[in-house]
């Protein structure tokens, strides 16, 4: 497989600044300062670089007052990372990386910008990007170290992304990153702004193990969701004859900010070598959460950063990271 796992080491940490004032609306500043405490505790890992559009660098500077992070100024429409930079690979033991097409969630009318981010990363990075006709956001598949890819048709199989069917996407992506199978589920969390990413709901850990989010709550419109993939998951390696371990991973309980109701997860977290940054939302499910990655991640610090005005834009700390693996 080409494609390298998360948990692996990282030679950079990309970051978008916010600047989508539509989205954010009045926490666009608290949002800012979530960024940048982020940046700053993952620079004490590894290599930072945020991207802000011109009018906002100074501030950006201002705020971020770190010299070992880098600061570039770029055209930006918003600042979910992991949907517009290139996905990178493996090949010839050489770092390369892929441009797949961004429209915006095929519902938003600025794009054209974020759509641009992939080459402009790739090149910066001295990597000649292979361009992919194929609207895919990298919060939307997730893959383990054993050649699995993972992902959601609501997302990838929604007629705003004018995709093509489900087996010639499955056959494509096979094919690019030599894949031993792509897992569909039916759908992610509810309401979810991307259409039901997968990095909301499932991340594979390494040897056999894979968080997933759950809930007890049985009128919950995410309850039976959870159930089936976890269903689905246990079916497909099965006929594997492969024996998984899947670790439930609670959903926080309901929080808003100014009535807007926050569609959260856990799992949307970010690796370095040494720690986990996990989001933190201030409800009693931070202290099950943090017992439960102390033991599975016991050589790794867990921290839990404040990052519910970042999730009041649609997304939490994976979606605004992109790792770059070292190679």
């Amino acid at each position: 497989m080409k494609l390298v796992p998360e948990w692996e080491d990282h030679s950079h940490c990309l970051i978008a600044w916010p600047c989508n004032k539509t989205l954010y609306g009045s926490v666009i500043e608290k949002a800012r300062l979530e960024i940048a405490n982020l940046a700053n505790h993952i620079s004490e890992e590894e290599k930072v670089i945020i991207y802000c559009n011109r009018v906002d660098y100074e501030d950006c500077k201002k705020i971020i007052a770190n010299p070992k992070i880098e600061i570039h100024q770029t055209a930006l429409d918003d600042s979910w990372m992991r949907d517009i930079a290139p996905i990178f690979y493996k090949e010839n033991n050489q770092l390369q990386s892929m441009s797949f097409e961004f429209n915006g969630y095929g519902k938003y009318p600025n794009f054209n910008n974020d759509n641009k981010m992939a080459d402009y990363i790739s090149n910066q990075l001295n990597i000649s990007p292979k361009k992919i006709d194929l609207i895919l956001e990298g919060g939307g598949i997730t893959y383990d170290e054993k050649g699995n890819l993972f992902t959601t048709e609501s997302v990838l199989l929604n007629p705003n992304r004018r995709n093509p069917s489900k087996d010639k996407i499955s056959d494509i992506l096979t094919d690019l990153f030599e894949l031993k199978s792509v897992m569909w589920f039916e759908q992610g969390l509810f309401d979810d702004d991307t259409d039901g990413h997968i990095d909301n709901i499932l991340c594979p850990i390494g040897n056999d193990s894979y968080l997933l989010a759950s809930s007890n709550n049985q009128y919950s419109p995410n309850y039976k969701v959870l159930l089936e993939i976890k269903k689905k998951l246990k079916e497909e390696f099965s006929k594997k004859n492969s024996s998984i371990s899947i670790i439930d991973i609670p959903l926080p309980s309901d929080c808003s900010i100014e009535g807007k109701k926050l569609v959260s997860s856990y799992i949307n977290f970010y690796f370095t070598k040494n720690k986990i940054f996990l989001p933190k939302f201030d409800v009693p499910e931070d202290l099950e959460v943090l017992d439960i990655f102390k033991s599975l991640f016991n050589k790794k610090q867990i921290v839990m950063l404040d990052t519910k005005n970042i999730n009041y834009g649609g997304g939490n700390i994976h979606c605004v990271t992109m790792n770059v693996p070292k190679i």
